[in-house]
């Protein structure tokens, strides 16, 4: 029996088995929900409830609505307070970002490393863990990485536009990163246009519509095209089409499936350095298709629930050798109560993993005590294994004050492709302390990460450095200040404790952003008019890019300085932004200098007809 086989009559076993159950609930009512406290202080607090659906308000008759289907990823709580950022719809309109590594770079600590211009390739550093600092699942489903770089994705090519909401789970050395696809709740049509212009020819162009009629049948489709003209700062050239379609038959809250298409072209002109360090011209198409189903015992998001998903991806490139497919199946059991919850996911590969099991859990077995845990066991090609198991715990003596600690050990490999890449021994640690009052947010807390020989981004191609094995200890320090009603003053502060750094870990790194928000003044209908106003700072001291042949390569300090406007009108949001407004002269990757005082602006209009 083929893999592909497999995987689809596991969906079709895992859906069946549920479903008799899914049509008879228990009679007894509802547990209350889980309460979640409050995670992060710079990411709008989680107001949603996890894997429940609330309904847009809607003129139509009740029996209009039919549920989304369930988020799938790490159980939705209890989660200690720092463990998970949440991006709401909201967060997404408001960030500021235009790309998933922009919007990453509000989580402390992490360095975005980009190659230039707006469609050049972009990734993110974290702890210091190279092409490992991040891991991504869309609606579930793994994106691996594919093509030129097998160990990172390049987050420039994934649109925030198609996407209602971001988890991103915590951990002392790891971001993962769970990514929900926009769906319609109510039966009415949503359209969307958006175009954006700026500077170097760079224009966006987005179209949407999504529908759901009665009966449970949704329709979702998207389209996005980014183009950029001749070089800004150095930088080529370049376009991407993003295309998105997405179906799905939900008859009731308890039972549903979908079936989703990704697919991302970019051409990618090569790259006028001031160095010869080589090209980045490239074309690469990638595609993901995948099917889901779940079904659940409860329609209220608690008591037993089960996913699975059976799809495949393909890389294209004008490289041949780099072409390349997998397929991927995976089953998840989960049950959710009031004060525990708990998953088990089982994925299956064609390629450099074939095997994966994955387990979550947290709990909180007193109102002071929330504690969660995380155990990942990889079978790798060449006989080898990978295994990543983490523990988070927090302790609140009362409300606004937590203290928290987290752990995480590794026995593996960093590069699943290169067969003679054998497991590392890694302990990462972490300890902090958080306050959490109506007009202060302050986190304090010390990492170590443990020496650790990361895979290097691909992606830059001949620019690619080697980093350090080195163990580094960190302090960093958040806060988010609201003096008043309409005024947020936000950042973080990162500084190494040793003499010892790694790659893009440089001393005194900072972000900081004061941002004035008309919208929560109460003398304004929020949502029909919405003034955004905002001034942020990023900075940083010399520090490693790494080396290249025992030559260390150094990351010159700087201070950038960018500015936004955003205006809404109902449905429509207007926006420009500054990036680099001081013209600060420096380069992220050696010989590929960062553009100055370059904008954008455009409009973005949502309408229902």
């Amino acid at each position: 029996m083929t893999l592909r086989a497999a995987a689809l009559l596991l969906v079709a076993a895992v859906i069946g088995a549920a479903a008799a159950g899914a049509q008879n609930p228990p009679s007894h009512p509802p547990a209350p929900r889980a309460t979640v406290p409050p995670r992060d202080t710079l990411a709008p607090r989680d107001t949603v409830p996890p894997r429940d659906t609330v309904p847009l308000p809607d003129s139509l008759s009740p029996d209009s609505f039919q549920a989304n289907l369930p988020r799938l990823g790490a159980p939705p709580g209890p989660v200690a307070r720092n463990g998970r950022i949440v991006f709401d719809r909201d967060a997404l309109w408001y960030s500021g970002a235009f790309t998933l590594g922009e919007l990453l770079r509000q989580v402390p600590g992490v360095f975005l490393v980009r190659g230039g211009w707006y469609g050049q390739p972009e990734v993110v550093h974290y702890a210091g863990q190279g092409a490992s600092s991040v891991e991504l699942y869309w609606d579930g489903y793994a994106l691996d990485p594919m093509g030129a770089d097998s160990n990172g994705v390049d987050l420039s090519t994934i649109s925030l536009g198609l996407l209602q909401r971001v988890e991103v789970e915590v951990l002392p050395t790891v971001l993962r990163v769970y990514l929900f696809s926009d769906a319609q709740p109510v039966r009415k049509a949503r359209t969307e246009t958006s175009f954006a212009t700026g500077d170097a020819s760079t224009n966006t162009y987005r179209v949407r519509y999504l529908n759901r009629w009665r009966g449970g049948t949704g329709l979702g489709l998207g389209v996005e095209d980014l183009s950029t003209g001749a070089a800004l700062a150095g930088s080529g050239g370049s376009n991407s089409v993003n295309l998105w379609g997405k179906g799905s038959w939900v008859p009731s809250s308890q039972v549903g499936v979908d079936y989703q298409l990704l697919s991302v072209s970019t051409n990618r002109n090569p790259f006028s350095t001031e160095t010869a360090v080589g090209s980045l011209g490239s074309r690469t198409h990638r595609t993901d298709l995948f099917f889901r189903g779940f079904a659940a015992s409860r329609p209220d998001g608690m008591g037993l629930r089960l996913d699975a998903i059976a799809g495949s991806s393909s890389y294209g490139d004008t490289i041949p050798g780099l072409n390349r497919s997998e397929l991927q199946g995976a089953a998840s059991v989960a049950y959710r109560a009031e004060s525990w919850s708990g998953e088990v996911t089982t994925r299956l590969r064609d390629t450099d993993t074939p095997f994966e099991l994955q387990a979550r859990a947290a709990a909180s077995p007193l109102s002071l005590l929330t504690v969660s845990a995380s155990y990942d066991l990889r079978s790798l090609v060449g006989g080898r294994r990978s295994l990543d198991a983490s523990v988070v715990a927090e302790l609140r003596p009362w409300q606004a004050l937590a203290v928290y600690g987290a752990a995480r050990l590794r026995h593996a490999v960093a590069s699943a492709a290169t067969l003679s890449d054998t497991a590392q021994r890694v302990t990462d640690l972490e300890g902090g302390v958080s306050l959490t009052t109506r007009l202060i947010d302050l986190d304090v807390s010390i990492t170590q990460h443990g020496a650790y020989a990361p895979p290097v981004y691909g992606i830059f191609g001949p620019t690619g450095v080697t980093y350090p094995d080195l163990p580094v200890r960190t302090a960093t320090v958040s806060f988010a200040l609201r003096p008043t009603l309409f005024l947020t003053i936000a950042g973080w502060y990162r500084r190494p404790l040793d003499s010892l750094t790694s790659a893009y870990e440089p001393p005194d790194h900072s972000h900081l952003a004061a941002t004035l928000r008309t919208g929560l003044l109460p003398i304004l209908r929020r949502g029909a008019f919405d003034f955004l106003a905002e001034v942020s700072m990023e900075g940083w001291g010399r520090g490693a890019l790494g080396d290249s042949a025992g030559t260390p390569v150094l990351l010159p300090g700087a201070t950038v300085v960018d500015t936004r406007v955003e205006i809404r009108l109902v449905r429509a949001a207007l926006f420009w932004t500054l990036r680099n407004m001081r013209g600060e002269r420096y380069a992220l990757v050696p010989g590929i200098p960062m553009p100055s005082a370059a904008q954008r602006y455009g409009i973005r209009w949502e309408f229902t007809n």
